[in-house]
């Protein structure tokens, strides 16, 4: 097993037995899984297919006995080449990572935003309380000086002063910051809205790509079946071109005609030991 993914390499060689014609034991995926009891119910459930799903049921079975939980993300993928799989993998992650990196921003500036907003309201209260100090008119002694007010009391004046012209500069310069943040929030929400596209259309293109594996395999099977059927077609006719009389060579002709030219083989001389049809000796 690989120790970042998971797998198992099977081998086997497919064998039927008991067969009535030719070799009584033969190599035959077909006729193997057969035996089986494993038929094929057209395109989209084969034999193959079949066999398929009863492994992967008893291979759950197994990994259970061994206190194993084998997990099915539902894409329906029959099977992922491993540096497929790690570049799909490490894409995967990367998209992730950005969708992460969005959030962690966007929730920071919520965050500081709230923050802000405290602040300002916190600061405008302030700002109603503080002593307008234009208003207060104290009575004057002969003098000139402040009647009733103690020197104490003038540096308090001028301080809550400072701190009233402090607070506004601060308020300003806050509100500032709050609209700053406030334009950044759209632009970091449309790049999560982006990573979370590019992470759609990674899905999908996986998706495809199951797609666009399972007909070519589809397909190769096809080839598969039409060239075993050529061949043993191939080999009739020249077993028929070496043993029927003359007058029906013709009639083996017309029939050689038909088949594709590519996959025709002429008629080679009788081998010693006899001919071959198939894969079998006769």
């Amino acid at each position: 097993m690989d120790e970042t993914t998971p797998h198992l390499h099977v081998d086997f060689v497919p064998v039927a037995t008991g067969q009535s014609r030719g070799l009584s034991t033969r190599v035959s995926m077909k006729q193997a899984l057969k035996q089986q009891g494993f038929e094929s119910l057209g395109r989209k459930q084969t034999e193959w297919k079949a066999w398929m799903e009863r492994e992967k049921v008893s291979l759950k079975e197994i990994a259970q006995i061994h206190d194993f939980e084998i997990i099915s993300l539902g894409g329906g993928r029959p099977h992922m080449d491993l540096p497929e799989y790690r570049a799909a993998a490490q894409r995967l992650e990367v998209v992730q990572e950005q969708v992460a990196a969005a959030e962690h921003d966007i929730a920071a500036l919520e965050k500081q935003k709230k923050e802000l907003q405290g602040n300002v309201k916190l600061l405008k209260a302030v700002e109603l309380v503080k002593p307008d100090l234009e208003a207060i008119q104290p009575e004057k002694t002969l003098t000139g000086a402040v009647k009733g007010v103690t020197v104490e009391q003038v540096k308090e004046l001028k301080a809550a002063a400072i701190r009233g012209a402090a607070a506004e500069q601060k308020v300003q310069e806050l509100k500032a910051e709050n609209q700053r943040l406030q334009q950044k929030i759209p632009s970091t929400k449309e790049k999560l809205k982006e990573a979370q596209e590019r992470q759609r259309l990674e899905n999908q293109n996986r998706k495809l790509l199951v797609q666009v594996e399972c007909l070519e395999q589809e397909l190769e099977q096809e080839r598969s079946f039409s060239d075993r059927l050529l061949d043993g077609v191939s080999a009739v006719m020249d077993f028929l071109d070496q043993h029927l009389p003359e007058k029906f060579r013709p009639l083996v002709e017309r029939a050689r005609a038909l088949l594709p030219v590519s996959e025709v083989q002429q008629p080679e001389q009788e081998k010693e030991r006899g001919h071959t049809w198939g894969g079998m000796e006769i």
